[in-house]
């Protein structure tokens, strides 16, 4: 049994590098520790060839950092202390890499590493963002809202109630999943460029996209520029800290994918059968340290004892539900249905 899944595994992950491209990407740990830029009015690329755009602040506002051994180093971000002063860094060449793309690669995907600092309270947020080169949509992007310490999600949408067209913020996970200070968390989105809709996976492994209220307003539209943000907003006093690491932007389609996230999946955890009348079995290749089941509008109904691997659930009503196991280092979310 071994052998047959790690032979899934590597065709797994063969398929996906043949499909997926690279086209921006960094670790930062080739840096030097100290200031990024060289000026906060982009006139001159600093470490690396990006650009920073502050409204006010210094050079010190962006620095390479060492946070931890397992990290090496990082990009770190400080954000204004006022209500005022959205501050942004850039790098050139995702559009021209987008440009030559293999043909049929129209997804559009970004992986990062944040980690949420130890500043909490007031009115902003640190985002990754990708825009399109003439209107500043959004057309993906994700990140930490600090008054609330949840995930979020950024891009341009139709909010159909009120026929308004813009960049809107989404809450990746239930208001019940918060993420305390000094911790790394991994986020990740996709955009289709044929449909603009995108698709978020929040840090606890649940999958998101934008309810029936909101439709895609991007389809056709190009990427251009990443840009790493601290923004704030009205009633800030907070200069919060963002740091950053891991990102990686790919070019890929749908089968390359699906496969992916199958092969993530099988390789990390396995929840059985589903759908289920009974019992669910779970398998995971680390310790697990918390289950709970949620209803479908993320309301907690039943907690289980860690140590179970067979979960009782012939008392919950026929519907679709939601399981989250935190094992070390790691939450997983996955939906099942009760017959």
């Amino acid at each position: 049994m071994k052998i047959f899944l790690l032979i899934n595994a590597f065709s797994f992950a063969l398929f996906q590098t043949l499909n997926a491209q690279s086209l921006e990407s960094d670790n930062f740990n080739s840096y030097t520790i100290g200031n990024v830029g060289t000026d906060i009015t982009a006139t001159t690329p600093g470490q690396g060839g990006f650009y920073t755009d502050f409204a006010g602040g210094a050079n010190s506002d962006a620095q390479i950092v060492s946070i931890d051994a397992s990290h090496d180093k990082s990009l770190q971000l400080t954000g204004s202390a006022t209500a005022t002063g959205t501050k942004y860094m850039w790098k050139s060449g995702l559009g021209a890499a987008w440009a030559t793309r293999t043909a049929g690669n129209d997804i559009l995907k970004l992986d990062f590493n944040l980690y949420t600092g130890s500043v909490t309270g007031g009115a902003g947020r640190g985002t990754v963002l990708i825009y399109d080169g003439t209107t500043h949509k959004t057309l993906l992007g994700a990140g930490f809202e600090y008054g609330t310490q949840r995930p979020v999600g950024i891009a341009y949408y139709t909010n159909t109630t009120t026929g308004v067209t813009g960049n809107y913020l989404f809450y990746l996970e239930p208001n019940t999943y918060t993420y305390p200070p000094n911790t790394w968390i991994t986020l990740s989105c996709t955009f289709n460029k044929t449909t603009g809709v995108v698709t978020w996976k929040s840090p606890g492994g649940m999958t998101h996209t934008p309810s029936a209220t909101y439709t895609p307003a991007a389809a056709g539209v190009d990427p251009f520029e990443l840009d790493f943000v601290s923004v704030v907003s009205s009633g800030n006093t907070v200069a919060h800290v963002t740091s950053f690491d891991n990102y990686v932007v790919t070019a890929t389609n749908a089968a390359a994918l699906a496969t992916k996230e199958v092969a993530t999946v099988e390789e990390s955890i396995l929840v059985y059968p589903n759908p289920t009348t009974d019992f669910l079995n779970i398998k995971a290749d680390s310790s697990i340290t918390k289950i709970e089941i949620l209803d479908a509008t993320g309301k907690k109904i039943k907690e289980v004892r860690p140590d179970q691997d067979k979960i009782d659930v012939k008392n919950l009503t026929q519907g679709n539900y939601i399981i989250t196991i935190q094992t070390i280092g790691k939450q997983f979310s996955k939906k099942f249905i009760k017959k």
